[in-house]
This record gives C-alpha cells, sequence and structure tokens, in this order.
C-alpha cells in the first residue's frame, strides 16, 4: 500500500510538471539526514521554500537559495515527503566552545560583559571573550574538531563567533586578532563546509584547512601559510588574494600586498648547552636575507606548551631562566617585510653546567663506500656519543642525513652525483655537550665517492677503493 501511494506522488508531480525534487522520499515527513556538507529535510503539510528557510537557515531569504540548490522554481506549498537538500552553510548555529590545553605565564581573560575569568587547563572559552598574553606568556586552544589556535606573548584576540553549524557540527570560528599575533593549525573545513577567519582592523584571512599565522606588524597585517591555502584580503573585502603554502603577504591601509617568497627556517649550529648556572646558549645557521630570528623553547615537539621565546638579530642567543630538562626549540627567520618563515624543531637537553671539557671530535670523513653505502668515520674521545650531519650546503640547511651514535662511525644510504658536506658533535658521559666540529666535503660520482681534502686520521682514499 505504502508503494502504491508513493508511485501515486511521484506520477502526480510529474504529470503537474513539478520538478523531481519534490517527489516523495519514502521518509516520514520532517526527517532530517545528515550528509557530507548538508542535511536533506523531508517536508510536511503547508512547508514552502521560505518556511523552511525561515525555520532551518539563518535568514528567510535564503529560499532562494534552497531554489536554486533543489531546482525548484517558485516559494510555492511542497507536496509532504518532498527531499529538500540543504547546504551547511545557511543552517542555524548553535552555540560552541574552545578548551585551554596549554599555558604559562601572564594571561588575563575577560568575558563578554566584562568581567574576569581565571584560566587553568581544561578552562572552557566561549563566544565574546577576549583574551590577552603578557610578555614571555603563552596560550593554546583546542576547538571541538581538534583545530589548534595558539597565542604567543604580548597578544590580544578577541573570539568574535564560535558556534557549530545545527544538525551537521560543521565549526565556525571568527577570531579578531587586536595586537600580536595567532598562529592556527585548522582541521579540514572542506567536507562539513566549515569556516575560520582571522580579523585585523586591515585584513581578514579566512581558510579551509591549514596551518598558518596572522600578525600586526609594523607594516601592516602579515600573513603566513605554512600548509593549505589562505585567502586573504582587505576589511570589507575578503578572498583578493590566494596564499599557498611558503608564500606571505602584508595588508596595509592602502593596498592587498603580492604574495612573497617566505624565508626557509635555519638550522642548529649548536645545540643550547649552559654557560653559566641560569643561562644557556646556542648559535644557528644564518640565514639569507634574514633581519632577525624567533627562537621558541617548548617542551613538546608541536609547541604547544612554550615556555619561553626570544627573537634576535644575531645568529648566536643566550637563554635565561630554563631550570635543566629535556626541550625542544623551534626556530623560524624573519624577513625585511616582518614576515616570518617556517621553523625547524630540534630536541635538546639542558644539563649543569660542568668544569669537564668537551673534547672536540675530528671531522667526519669517507672511510669507504659501496654501490649502497658510504662509510663515515672520525676521532673522538672515550665515553662520548655523537651526532652526525651531512648536508647539501656547507651552512648545513638543506640536510640529508641525521643521526646519533654511541661509536665514532656511522653509515648512510649513497646519495646522488654532487658535492656534500659532513659534520659531527660530541656529548661527553657527564651530559655535557661541545661544539660541532669543522666541516668536511666530499664528492660522490656514479664511479667513485672521494674526500675532497685528507682530513685527520683519514688514509688518502683512491678512486678504486672508493667504489
Amino acid at each position: 500500500m505504502r508503494t502504491l501511494i508513493t508511485q501515486l506522488t511521484l506520477l502526480l508531480a510529474l504529470t503537474s510538471g513539478a520538478p523531481a525534487a519534490w517527489a516523495a522520499s519514502g521518509d516520514a515527513p520532517e526527517t532530517i539526514t545528515v550528509n557530507s556538507g548538508s542535511i536533506t529535510y523531508v517536508t510536511r503539510a503547508g512547508d514552502t521554500l521560505s518556511s523552511i528557510a525561515k525555520r532551518l537557515t539563518t535568514k528567510p531569504e535564503n529560499w532562494l537559495v534552497l531554489s536554486k540548490v533543489n531546482n525548484i522554481s517558485a516559494d510555492t506549498s511542497i507536496p509532504v515527503g518532498s527531499a529538500i537538500t540543504i547546504p551547511a552553510n545557511i543552517l542555524l548555529d548553535d552555540p560552541s566552545e574552545a578548551k585551554v590545553v596549554a599555558l604559562s605565564g601572564s594571561i588575563t581573560a575577560s568575558n563578554r560583559d566584562g568581567s574576569a575569568s581565571l584560566l587553568g587547563l581544561g578552562t572552557k572559552i566561549t563566544e565574546g571573550m577576549q583574551i590577552e598574553t603578557g610578555n614571555n606568556s603563552f596560550l593554546t586552544l583546542s576547538l571541538p574538531d581538534k583545530s589548534r589556535i595558539s597565542l604567543p606573548s604580548n597578544s590580544r584576540v578577541k573570539i568574535a563567533l564560535l558556534r557549530t553549524a545545527r544538525y551537521i557540527h560543521s565549526p565556525r570560528a571568527e577570531l579578531v586578532l587586536v595586537r600580536g599575533k595567532v598562529e592556527s593549525k585548522v582541521a579540514p573545513l572542506e567536507q562539513n563546509k566549515g569556516r575560520f577567519e582571522v580579523h585585523t582592523p586591515l585584513a581578514v584571512a579566512g581558510v579551509r584547512g591549514t596551518h598558518f599565522r596572522v600578525g600586526i606588524n609594523e607594516n601592516g597585517t602579515g600573513t603566513e601559510v605554512l600548509s593549505g591555502h589562505v585567502d586573504v584580503g582587505q576589511a570589507g573585502k575578503p578572498g583578493a588574494l590566494a596564499l599557498h603554502p611558503g608564500l606571505g603577504n602584508i595588508i596595509d591601509g592602502k593596498s592587498v600586498g603580492k604574495p612573497v617568497n617566505l624565508l626557509p627556517a635555519p638550522q642548529l649550529v649548536e645545540a643550547p648547552a649552559r654557560v653559566g648556572v641560569a643561562a644557556a646558549q646556542m648559535a644557528l645557521t644564518p640565514v639569507n636575507g634574514a633581519q632577525a630570528y624567533h627562537v621558541q623553547i617548548a617542551t613538546d615537539q608541536d609547541a604547544q606548551n612554550i615556555l619561553t621565546e626570544t627573537r634576535a638579530t644575531g645568529t648566536r642567543l643566550t637563554l635565561d631562566g630554563l631550570p635543566n630538562g629535556d626541550y625542544y626549540a623551534r626556530i623560524s627567520a624573519i624577513d625585511k617585510h616582518g614576515l616570518e618563515g617556517p621553523a625547524s624543531t630540534h630536541a635538546f637537553t639542558l644539563a649543569a653546567a660542568l668544569q669537564s671539557r668537551v673534547n672536540g671530535p675530528a671531522a667526519p670523513y669517507v672511510e669507504r663506500s659501496d654501490n649502497r653505502q658510504i662509510y663515515l668515520k672520525w676521532i673522538g674521545a672515550s665515553g662520548q656519543k655523537f651526532t652526525v650531519q651531512v648536508a647539501r650546503d656547507s651552512n648545513f640547511s638543506w640536510l640529508i642525513y641525521n643521526t646519533k651514535t654511541d661509536v665514532p662511525e656511522a653509515r648512510m644510504p649513497r646519495p646522488a652525483f654532487g658535492t656534500y658536506y659532513a659534520r659531527v658533535q660530541a656529548t661527553n658521559a657527564d651530559g655535557r655537550i661541545g661544539p660541532y666540529s669543522a666541516v668536511q666535503s666530499f664528492i660522490v660520482t656514479d664511479q667513485w665517492v672521494m674526500n675532497e681534502v685528507t682530513p685527520a686520521g683519514a688514509k688518502p682514499v683512491s678512486t678504486g677503493s672508493a667504489r
């Protein structure tokens, strides 16, 4: 009987010239089915596109959107049981919350009514709250879709919008950056038609699943894209320019700046090591075009739990106030526009400053090679452990091999034709880390591998024996 009624309804719809979207769905009236990026609503008696838009979307005039999506030309009564598709981006919103997952230092939070909030791990963040980080203070928030928002030192942001689309639960977040910088790692939004935007007084950046930063500096609003893509534009005119990974731009009060390539990430020449009771020193590889370097020290590899940061114009930096322990250094270069490039991350250990001196190892050299591997060797002190690196350039910004070993030798896969550079760093049994050795270069061809000069402790390698 049900099948007969369905067939009669479909026949009437077709013979009357009604569109196929009006055909009976077979579901009970007012049934809602959640799809990828939309919902399907089964109509009840008296439904029209405008009544559906008024009840289920943000605006009654969205009936025009429903008209196009469902191929229905007029706002008239729709047969009971018709399946109507409603896109996620026009669905009604429900309130959402973020959660504090990491924080340190001095952080001020205020609610929409002006009352203060005390933040701790697990504290819920709601729409309308304003958050400010003090000097050497940091905060990381997690959204329901696992997106992360990080505020570095001296930043202020307002949570202008924090909601999810009803039924489909796609996120809708909007941040207003008042001062400083915000770094966002946004979960993919293409499937659920979510929205994530960062606004400043001069610009707006909208994303669809990406890792990016937005900051306010003396040149205007800077956007830096590390993965995915970001659409940027002036306030009131979003989406003027698409930025892809490795690009950034500046938007000032007059124009949307052209995309520029972000600087590559610096590397560590010397890992942080004690130079006193409370101080540690580190050294970076210089990056061509860098005006400054940004270093953050965290307890985790993803730099959610940041303890301290510094900005310096030189490549040798001093860190103060870090207790002994295991850390990660995140290092990036800043260009003449004030744009910050991608960061390299390095694990290190701080131990007490000891009087024992680390005897630096000699440069590693190619002892021998075969079709698949190169055998590196060097002279080191008894009981030391070693970190050996091989790079395509003498500044070691393009590493192809990086490993730790308890003995003064290592085997690495044989690379392609070209010139390479090797160095090694020793760690004493007491945990004290020394500087890197001198750099040894070697050449790889299709036929042989040869040290460019004969290093200390190495025997000259003939063309024939290097194979």
